[in-house]
């Protein structure tokens, strides 16, 4: 005999629009997204309203078709194709108040434009995009179990992740100033920081913008996130406050005798050499940089097994996992992070959490 099917049978017509209708539009619209921000029509529409002072909040940008293929040096016949999928999926509408003119739907400024609104999901949705940029290399790693090297894929592939990674970043500075009181003292007061991993300088971005007084330090093995990192900060003119180092955290500890307040991992630790007494060595390593009374802040997801029975959304700690599958990435859960972190010179950290975002506070 079956089993009895506790759940309710699921109607024919629900399944059909899950599957076609709402799968095939939702599919469109990450890839009309993800196209139009490696075209640099999101960023454009930024620029475009920030370029001026606004005396009120922005609830919509309106532009035509003419206008980005002058400006971005787009084929009109594309653009047109492009934003006619992007008006079907409810990204723009129409604007009548003029002739063949556009403009963001509701919200859409902040939600997919706008990446210092605390809504801005822009990032996310550009991961998944960018999932199908190495798919070939997605395939050949399931059937051969291969990795590659992060630094080994397309640009546009990495300097994604570095603008999702950014968002994060931001929620975790958010907390941060929320949490950690004495610690925010320290920064608007001028204190030192660390950002080990710090990419194409995203993250310090955020952080120099809320703290003037402190200074930075960036240190990464990229070549090309550091020169990103350093035009980042010469068109800021943060160079009296704000340094990036081409160079391992194994040299950084033995060249310097600066000592810092707060060092920074924001998604860095996963991406590591997965051998465990490596990781030790690094985070052995930070602990002699930090300052007896400093502050090391990780930013990671945190991924249980796959078979752990869950009860919230684990969407974006999952995606995580399944966007670095081919780059030897390595994650923890809470608990075997605590067993690594017993296992470095630190020994007691504390998960900070707030709704979706949270971070690990380590003190010496």
């Amino acid at each position: 005999m079956a089993k009895e099917n506790n759940h309710l049978e699921i109607p024919m017509r629900e399944q059909l629009k899950k599957f076609a209708i709402k799968s095939m539009i939702g599919f469109q619209t990450v890839i009309v997204f993800g196209m139009g921000k490696q075209l640099g029509i999101f960023e454009y529409l930024y620029e475009k309203a920030t370029s001026e002072k606004q005396e009120k909040e922005i609830k919509f940008l309106s532009f035509t078709i003419e206008e980005l293929s002058k400006n971005l040096k787009l084929d009109m016949k594309y653009l047109d194709a492009w934003l006619h999928m992007a008006l079907e999926c409810g990204i723009f509408e129409l604007d009548v108040s003029n002739e063949r003119t556009v403009k963001t739907a509701p919200h859409v400024y902040d939600i997919l434009i706008n990446h210092q609104s605390m809504f801005y999901v822009g990032g996310t949705m550009d991961s998944f995009y960018r999932i199908s940029l190495y798919n070939d290399i997605l395939i050949n790693g399931f059937k051969t179990g291969e990795n590659v090297k992060v630094f080994d894929m397309p640009v546009e592939v990495n300097k994604g992740s570095q603008q999702a990674s950014e968002k994060f970043g931001s929620l975790i500075e958010r907390l941060f100033a929320k949490s950690c009181k004495e610690d925010r003292k320290k920064l608007l007061h001028g204190a030192k920081v660390l950002e080990v991993g710090c990419g194409y300088g995203n993250n310090l971005k955020t952080w120099a913008k809320n703290y003037p007084k402190a200074n930075f330090i960036g240190i990464d093995i990229d070549p090309y996130g550091v020169n990103e990192a350093q035009k980042l900060i010469d068109k800021q003119n943060w160079n009296d406050r704000i340094k990036v180092k081409e160079i391992s955290i194994e040299k950084f500890v033995d060249i310097t005798d600066r000592r810092f307040d707060l060092i920074i991992l924001n998604q860095v630790l996963h991406e590591m050499d997965p051998d465990e007494n490596y990781r030790i060595a690094t985070l052995n390593n930070i602990y002699t940089l930090l300052k007896n009374d400093g502050l090391l802040i990780i930013g990671e997801s945190m991924i249980p097994d796959t078979f752990t029975v869950k009860n919230e959304s684990l969407l974006f700690e999952v995606m995580h996992k399944w966007l670095e599958v081919g780059f030897e990435s390595r994650f923890y859960d809470e608990n075997s992070f605590r067993i690594f972190i017993q296992s470095t010179k630190f020994k007691n950290p504390e998960l900070l959490k707030d709704r979706g975002t949270y971070f690990w506070a380590i003190r010496k």
